[in-house]
């Protein structure tokens, strides 16, 4: 009995497993499970800057050629055509290049799709020499150089609420105005200038039955400014500069969840030469953005680069974390269910870039770009109302970007 016993014992001893192997941490992955979930764009994509979905399975990003395609000293083989448009039609899982004929490739900063179908996207010609507008009307399967505005060197922010009603925002070098179409694209009409000294004016959106805005800056002093907003409450005709708190850094785009209740974000650095590690800013408006003031808490984002608000209570924004020293950018998400009262940072799987377009088709799903890699949000499916706020709420809003 004994020996049974012992051999018993000896045969139900546990042997400790073995630890899995410490997988170091990814530069820019966070802890927790993912909710964002990035990939790299389609080969031979550039830098890009803007996203936009027209629906819950379509949508678009645009960009800037990259090194691939360049040509090369020692080669003989023609360079192949940058990819500087990107398109899904499966709400992010996956996506593809859509070609273009310009050579050189121009460098794409705003797109619109007001159907699957319709898109037009807005930028600088590839030689540098001129502003682009180029337009589809099969979903991106063949794109077609439009008119340009009159005087226009660069056209930076585009919204379109169809085909018969696109407004661009454009710079003919010495000021930035907007132009309106009613022909998509083929013809246009100059409307009001931004206000004086209005800088780096790029992000356009308008929400349905409410103002139209613009984010940018104004120069304050040698290689600083301040960080303004335009406002347009008569679709563009004219603009006016809406009221910011004195010292508001750099602003890099803005979204109005209702009406009255509006969000702009950026960064506390005022520096306009070149990026510097800061804080994210975010100021809020419940005026329709003709006054505004700071968030009363810190937000979980470094440098905020987008934001949208597909719901009176849901929103999303997306930037950089600044890691290490010196300071190396990683993309970041962050995720509110009280209207932008409050953020909470969302974890990531391969963000190794900063985020800088933003666009969320549904309350569960959104979808950010930013250099050469593509990301798929999850947002929370529980929301708290939203404080009580003056004015009514908006109509859906019109298919919008956010860089």
């Amino acid at each position: 009995m004994l020996v049974t016993l012992g051999l018993t014992a000896a045969a139900c001893t546990t042997v400790p497993a073995s630890k899995a192997p410490v997988v170091p941490r990814v530069l820019g992955q966070q802890k927790g499970a993912p909710a964002v979930k990035g990939q790299p764009a389609p080969a031979g994509t550039g830098q890009l800057d803007a996203v936009t979905c027209a629906g819950p399975t379509h949508c678009w990003a645009v960009g800037a050629p990259g090194p691939t395609g360049a040509t090369t000293p020692t080669s003989s083989v023609p360079p192949a055509p940058a990819t500087v448009i990107d398109a899904t039609v499966d709400g992010g899982e996956t996506w593809t290049a859509q070609p273009l004929t310009l050579t050189p490739a121009p460098a794409l900063t705003a797109i619109s799709c007001p159907s699957d179908l319709l898109c037009m996207v807005v930028g600088l010609s590839g030689t540098g020499t001129g502003g682009v507008v180029l337009t589809t009307d099969d979903g991106g399967a063949t794109w077609a150089q439009a008119a340009v505005p009159g005087g226009a060197i660069v056209v930076s922010g585009v919204e379109c609420a169809g085909a018969g009603d696109c407004t661009v925002i454009a710079s003919d070098g010495t000021a930035y105005w907007s132009a309106h179409s009613t022909d998509f694209g083929h013809t246009w009409e100059r409307e009001g200038n931004l206000p004086p000294g209005f800088l780096d004016a790029g992000d356009l959106s308008c929400a349905a039955g409410a103002a139209c805005l613009v984010t940018g800056f104004t120069a304050t002093t040698a290689g600083h400014g301040q960080g303004a907003i335009a406002i347009s409450t008569d679709d563009g005709a004219t603009w006016t500069v809406a009221t910011v708190p004195t010292g508001t850094g750099l602003l890099q785009g803005a979204a109005c969840a209702t009406i009255s209740s509006c969000l702009a974000v950026g960064t506390t650095s005022t520096t306009v030469s070149a990026p510097v590690p800061a804080q994210g800013a975010l100021l809020t408006s419940d005026d329709g953005g003709h006054t505004w003031v700071r968030a009363a808490v810190a937000e979980p984002i470094d440098d905020i680069f987008g934001i949208d608000c597909p719901s009176p209570s849901i929103c999303a924004m997306v930037g950089t974390n600044w890691i290490g020293t010196p300071a190396v950018g990683t993309g970041a998400v962050a995720h509110s269910s009280d209207g932008g009262a409050d953020f909470t940072a969302s974890a990531t799987e391969y963000t190794p870039l900063a985020l800088t377009g933003l666009s969320c088709p549904t309350t569960q799903r959104c979808v950010a770009v930013g250099g050469d890699t593509v990301a798929l949000i999850g947002l929370p499916h529980t929301t708290s109302p939203r404080p009580a706020a003056s004015g009514p709420t908006t109509l859906p809003r019109a298919p919008s970007r956010a860089r």
